[in-house]
C-alpha cells in the first residue's frame, strides 16, 4: 500500500512516503512557506520512490489545530489531488498525534501548540482516555487538570517547551515532565493514525475539513465591524 502523508499545522512542512518496500520523511522548515514547498516536495519524494502520484492509495493529511493559513494549503492540496485521481483521503488531528509519538507513559500526557496572542491549542490524555479535549487557551486554563494528577505530567507537541516554562513562572510547584524528544517529527504516528482510522471508517466525507477551533482574525475583524455598525444604527 502506497501512503502520502503531509503535515503544514505548524511552520515546519513534514512529508512522509510508505510504500511496499520503502519509507522516507522530509522535513522543510520554510517558516510557512508551504504554498511554494508542498507540491514540489510531494512530486520529488514520489520520483525517489519511482511511483507516481496515480499510484497511491491513501492520502493523509493533518487536520489541526494550527497555522489557519498552513492547514488550508494542505487540506486544499490534498483534498485537491484526491479528487482529481480519485485517491481516498483520511485526516488526522495534529495533537492526537503529538500524544501518539511519544509512546507508553503512566501517566497523562498534555500535547500543545503555540497558537499564538498568549494562547495555545492543547489536549490532555491518559490512558488513551480524552481528558480535555482540543482547546484553544492560555496556560493558566490547564493548571487544574495539572493539579490533579497524581504523577508529573508529560508536556509534548512543538511548543512544549514554551508551555513549560509559562507553567514555571505562574507557579513552579506544579510538577511536569518535558518530552525530551520535542518538537518530535510526527510523520509517523500521522500515518499510523491515518492508517486505523481509513481500516476502521474509511475515506473522510467530502465535506470534512481542518480543526480551527479559534476563530481567524479575519472573521474577529468582521464581527467586530458589524457590531460597530449595529451600534451606529447603520
Amino acid at each position: 500500500m502506497n501512503v502520502l502523508l503531509a503535515d503544514t499545522s505548524t511552520q515546519i512542512l513534514s512529508i512522509a512516503l510508505l510504500t511496499g518496500s520503502s519509507y522516507e520523511e522530509r522535513l522543510v522548515d520554510g517558516n510557512f512557506s508551504h504554498s511554494e514547498d508542498l507540491l514540489p516536495e510531494i512530486e520529488a519524494i514520489l520520483a525517489r520512490a519511482g511511483i507516481a502520484m496515480k499510484d497511491l492509495d491513501l492520502l493523509v493529511v493533518a487536520k489541526g489545530p494550527g497555522s489557519f493559513t498552513g492547514l488550508r494549503i494542505g487540506m486544499a492540496s490534498m483534498k485537491g489531488i484526491s479528487s482529481a485521481l480519485s485517491i481516498p483521503l483520511v485526516s488526522v488531528p495534529t495533537l492526537d498525534a503529538a500524544s501518539e509519538a511519544v509512546g507508553i507513559y503512566p501517566g497523562a500526557i498534555l500535547s500543545v501548540i503555540d497558537a499564538k496572542k498568549k494562547r495555545f491549542y492543547f489536549s490532555l490524555k491518559k490512558g488513551g482516555e480524552t481528558i480535555i479535549e482540543d482547546r484553544d487557551g492560555t496556560e493558566e486554563d490547564a493548571i487544574p487538570a495539572l493539579k490533579r494528577e497524581d504523577m508529573p505530567v508529560l508536556v509534548t507537541g512543538p511548543d512544549a517547551l514554551l508551555f513549560a516554562s509559562r507553567i514555571a513562572e505562574i507557579d513552579d510547584s506544579i510538577p511536569l515532565l518535558i518530552d525530551p524528544e520535542a518538537p518530535r517529527n510526527l510523520s509517523k504516528a500521522l500515518l499510523a493514525l491515518g492508517l486505523e482510522k481509513y481500516r476502521e471508517k474509511g475515506a473522510d466525507d467530502i465535506g470534512e475539513g481542518p480543526v480551527y477551533i479559534r476563530r481567524s482574525d479575519a472573521e474577529e475583524a468582521l464581527e467586530k465591524k458589524m457590531k460597530e455598525r449595529e451600534k451606529s444604527g447603520m
